[in-house]
């Protein structure tokens, strides 16, 4: 906060304009916020590509402000007529042309080319990468699946204490060993392009499994080998890291989430 006001102290009494004409572009909401606040809340509280959860969207000034500045968001609302005027404004900003001029157009700096500045020189977030347990014996199957699960609820059903980071991930890459073996890394991994959570109801061959939910992870295409991933044995210290982090008492065996930077 200190940044976006000159390196001094931010006060909290904030003077910031009143909403522009040019921000009711895809219709009035009677509460709209202006961009402006909005962007310092966001910038003042958050990362790029963190996730921002609004319960009450209304016209999604929160929503259209976080793509703007390089986050993801979710927004919720009850009323139809708002979520058009959401859908609309994110509809608009897919224009790069347009979301530039928008971005120029914020008030609230000392300068019209503070934000920009601000938003080259904001650390970029790294690319994180899942790792997924497979036993030795079942790698060979690999090369024919783009499909991957990971368990979400123990023999007893009850959920485990996941990882939802996995989310985040932009790899999927799977690690072998256990019991009387180290974890190791194979050479098999997959480019992520979607993650759904299933009841087994709803997954082909797992309908009777004693596992009710699954978290599955489909790939652009078949997994494939990249021989330069190493066969590193460093797994139990990235569990023990990502554990700590997340306050998770153990991740045998399920993913884990380390940094592109650690495989590649």
């Amino acid at each position: 906060m200190k940044q976006l006001n000159g390196n001094k102290q931010m006060k909290d009494v904030w003077k910031l304009p009143a909403i522009a004409k040019w921000e009711k572009s895809c219709g009035k909401h009677p509460t709209q916020k202006p961009l402006a606040v909005l962007t310092r809340i966001i910038l003042a509280s958050t990362k790029p590509n963190a996730w921002i959860l609004d319960p009450f969207a209304g016209s999604s000034t929160t929503g259209t402000t976080a793509n703007l500045l390089g986050r993801r968001y979710l927004g919720i609302d009850m009323e139809t007529e708002f979520l058009e005027i959401s859908k609309n404004r994110k509809l608009e900003i897919q224009n790069e042309t347009i979301a530039e001029t928008y971005r120029k157009k914020i008030n609230g700096f000392e300068t019209k080319k503070q934000l920009e500045l601000y938003l080259t020189e904001e650390p970029k977030a790294k690319e994180k990468v899942a790792l997924g347990y497979i036993r030795s014996k079942d790698l060979a199957k690999l090369k024919t699946q783009n499909t991957f699960y990971f368990h979400s609820t123990d023999k007893q059903n009850n959920f485990l204490e996941f990882p939802y980071d996995l989310y985040n991930a932009e790899k999927l890459v799977i690690y072998s060993g256990g019991r009387k073996k180290a974890f190791h890394l194979t050479t098999y991994f997959g480019n992520i392009k979607s993650i759904k959570h299933k009841h087994k109801s709803k997954i082909k061959g797992k309908e009777d499994s004693k596992t009710d939910y699954y978290f599955e992870v489909k790939l652009k295409d078949n997994f494939s080998e990249d021989i330069s991933i190493e066969n590193n044995t460093n797994i139990k210290k990235w569990m023990k890291e990502y554990s700590d982090e997340y306050k998770l008492k153990s991740l045998n065996y399920l993913p884990v989430l380390t940094f592109t930077e650690n495989v590649f």
